[in-house]
């Protein structure tokens, strides 16, 4: 049993739960962040003793000004004595890609994953949606056996066009699907189901106008969550540009990918990123910022240093003789 039938399962298992094929999307992202929670605790908690070690690599820095070779040797010591990772802020967005590209596949072809057989690529026109009512059964046993005969496969086969419907939208359903819709050749050639569940897409910019806001706030969102995680890292630090430069190019190429990704996957990754956000607050906030090595340097970002209290007049301060 592969990473694709673990997520058609778990995704079978929730709309057995509750029938709703976008509930089950969202409580899919809920179950895995819940799994990844301790590696992101741990990871604030790396990130929170590279501040306190700031001194220190201000030090090495200093020191090894004009021997960049000797200066990194030093460095990685020191994070591997205090076991931190300079790139830790970045370990958990990474770790969710092998979930994207698996819950990606599931999305689009859910039963291809449940003991059905795709239909012959060559028979699908360009631009047509796959119709679960096209797919044939396989001869399984095992667990596939039980996902094949599940509530979710049964209902995608009768009924996928209001299986897939979820406030307002169509998770099968892309942003340029719907703007680029399929000729009336295309059209033709496509089965009824096929045809059916393409149509229920809409086409032009009225009916994209919806799948377009999700990409943007999957955009946006994932944007705010890196910004959050950058307000906790050391700016100074070497890596600081380059983990700069790829919290900001990350939201624009997930936002490129997420156009032509399956609105269930777009809803997923949203769902991932308001989890994080919050998450991410609870956790800094649980995990106070360490004292630094150094008592003459300010290990703390500038927010959080300690203001100074307002200076008040001396009453007792002698008056000037005049």
């Amino acid at each position: 049993m592969g990473l694709f039938e673990i997520f058609s399962g778990a995704l079978t298992g929730f709309y057995a739960l509750i029938p709703s094929y976008g509930l089950a999307i969202i409580l899919l992202t809920l179950a895995v962040r819940i799994i990844l929670l301790p590696l992101s605790i741990k990871q604030t908690k790396s990130m929170r003793e590279m501040q306190r070690i700031q001194p220190e690599v201000k030090k090495i820095q200093a020191k090894h000004k004009g021997d960049r070779q000797k200066m990194n040797e030093e460095m990685m010591a020191l994070y591997k004595e205090h076991g931190v990772n300079p790139f830790g802020g970045c370990a958990p967005l990474l770790l969710q890609f092998p979930v994207l590209i698996g819950l990606f596949y599931v999305v689009r072809t859910p039963l291809s994953y449940m003991g059905f057989q795709h239909p012959d690529p060559t028979t699908i026109p360009k631009g047509i949606l796959a119709a679960p009512a096209d797919f044939a059964a396989r001869s399984v046993s095992g667990v596939l056996q039980t996902l094949q005969s599940s509530d979710l496969a049964g209902d995608l086969v009768e009924h996928a066009v209001s299986v897939y419907r979820f406030v307002g939208l169509q998770l099968q359903c892309s942003a340029s699907g719907v703007l680029r819709p399929p000729s009336a050749t295309s059209l033709e050639r496509a089965s009824d189901a096929s045809r059916d569940l393409t149509l229920s897409c809409g086409s032009g910019l009225v009916s994209a106008l919806p799948y377009l806001v999700l990409v943007l706030l999957m955009g946006v969102t994932t944007w705010y969550q890196q910004k959050q995680m950058q307000a906790t890292q050391d700016k100074s630090s070497p890596q600081a540009a380059q983990m700069q430069m790829f919290m900001k190019i990350m939201p624009v190429m997930l936002m490129f990918f997420a156009f032509s990704f399956p609105t269930g996957v777009v809803l997923y990754w949203l769902t991932t990123n308001v989890w994080t956000i919050a998450q991410q607050r609870i956790v800094l906030h649980a995990v106070p910022h360490p004292a630094p090595l150094n008592k003459d340097a300010k290990a703390l970002p500038a927010d959080d240093q300690p203001k100074p209290k307002p200076s008040t007049p001396n009453k007792n301060k002698k008056k000037k003789k005049r």
